[in-house]
């Protein structure tokens, strides 16, 4: 298969020809960070990302075939714009029921979930499963337990959100999920920042091979494109809806300035896809594989499941996690993500071979030491008011200690990780309180 790249290969000739350039952006193709001359606007023969009709209609319609979806749509804003799409489009299939939208969801949604379902004042219900053993980042929830949940309801969710891979690297049974919410009439939707790549891979892993109705994909995460670049999906059975208006959720929610250095982005990863780039997938996959049987058999105790993705328990092997992150940026191997508890790796297939023996060579330089004791922060919040309530009510900072039995008025946490320890409108306890500081968080903002 070979897939052209309309996207790059009109800027270039535009770029070649040397215009006059009376149009945005301001620098008019001036080198200044050497990038200049391939960032346009949306003149004439560009297409317009929302509303497209030519070249990016085309590697639009390229990305589809190799994801293999009903429809793949391009996102210059990452995948919190898809993920505010695919909630509104969410919303639009409950309007056609005359009702308010509802999800179900697990507690380790990206804080622009909780974010959207405010603004859109979606009512969401949380995945209760006990055996899916909740950290900040990892709460990986089974049929059984999305079942136990979706039985006890009255009127079944318009859809179930969950994520995975999840921060941590825990992969979701997507097809038994599915199964299960489809039975209950309701849609599956699945954050998939993390997992663009598991869709070159030999078995099948992608959301949307296995049953997701809509996911997002951030091509910028684990392929080579340029920060920003994701894909919203739409799978082949999923309600026509979706599909006849997902450009416009894009829209709403997206800038009227999409970045063409980042649509280029995608667009070359299609050239790249098409052209054997998934070999190179492939063989990373195996070659991490191996890395990790060996940091296991030295004595690592790894987390979860995903492919290109090393999470290292740093409690057990007798570290705090911010500390081991240190010990290996001295040895200059930089982490994605570290707290308390994790040392988060991520892997693509532009890293050497000389930079994954760097990174084995990092990890066993640090000598074990005996375990250190890992608290347990899983507990059930009480829901005061909804969360679009919270997010526009009068709210103050208070110091974390301060703020016992308070509302909470928005999430408050970074990104990285962008898991909310709490969410708006939910009773601040005890508990929380000590999650809070724990994770190195000391204001929040609550309900006046």
């Amino acid at each position: 298969m070979k897939t052209k790249t309309p996207i790059c290969d009109f800027v270039k000739q535009y770029a070649e020809r040397k215009y006059a350039r009376f149009h945005m952006p301001g620098h008019k193709g001036n080198a200044l960070l050497g990038s200049e001359p391939y960032d346009i606007t949306e003149i004439t023969g560009a297409d317009s990302l929302y509303q497209a009709r030519g070249i990016i209609a085309e590697s639009q319609a390229n990305a589809t075939e190799l994801f293999g979806t009903g429809a793949t749509f391009y996102s210059a804003e990452g995948s919190s714009l898809c993920i505010r799409a695919m909630l509104y489009l969410t919303s639009l299939l409950s309007a056609n029921k005359g009702r308010k939208p509802l999800v179900a969801a697990t507690r380790n949604a990206h804080k622009v979930f909780a974010l959207t379902v405010a603004l859109l004042d979606i009512d969401v219900i949380w995945i209760d499963d006990e055996s899916a053993s909740p950290t900040l980042c990892g709460c990986l929830v089974t049929p059984a337990g999305l079942d136990n949940t979706l039985a006890k309801l009255a009127c079944p969710p318009d859809a179930v959100f969950i994520t995975s891979p999840d921060y941590l690297g825990n992969i979701a049974d997507v097809n038994g999920l599915s199964e299960v919410a489809h039975k209950y009439g309701s849609l599956l939707i699945c954050d998939n920042a993390h997992g663009a790549y598991l869709k070159f891979l030999d078995d099948e892993r992608h959301p949307m091979d296995v049953g997701a109705d809509m996911c997002c994909d951030s091509a910028h995460k684990t392929l080579p494109c340029l920060t920003g670049g994701a894909y919203l999906h739409i799978g082949k059975n999923a309600p026509q809806r979706l599909k006849d208006n997902a450009a416009d959720a894009l829209a709403m929610f997206g800038s009227t300035s999409p970045g063409y250095l980042i649509l280029q982005s995608l667009d070359k990863v299609n050239g790249m896809l098409a052209g054997g780039y998934a070999d190179k997938i492939k063989q990373t996959a195996e070659r991490v594989k191996r890395l990790k049987n060996e940091l296991t058999e030295y004595g690592y105790t790894l987390v979860g499941s995903e492919p290109l993705k090393i999470t290292v328990n740093a409690k057990q092997y007798g570290y705090d996690g911010r500390a081991l992150a240190k010990i290996l940026a001295d040895g200059n191997v930089i982490a994605e993500y570290f707290d308390a508890d994790f040392v988060v790796l991520m892997i693509s297939a532009e890293n050497d071979e000389s930079e994954l023996n760097a990174l084995e060579r990092a990890l066993k330089d640090i000598p074990k030491k005996p375990p250190l004791e890992q608290p347990n922060f899983a507990f059930k919040p009480a829901r005061v008011t909804t969360m679009k309530q919270a997010l526009t009510a009068d709210t103050e900072t208070v110091d974390v200690t301060k703020a016992l039995g308070r509302v909470l008025a928005c999430p408050t946490v970074s990104c990285p990780p962008a898991v909310p320890v709490l969410y708006g409108g939910e009773l601040i306890n005890e508990q929380a309180v000590e999650t809070f500081l724990y994770y190195g968080i000391t204001e929040v903002k609550v309900v006046k």
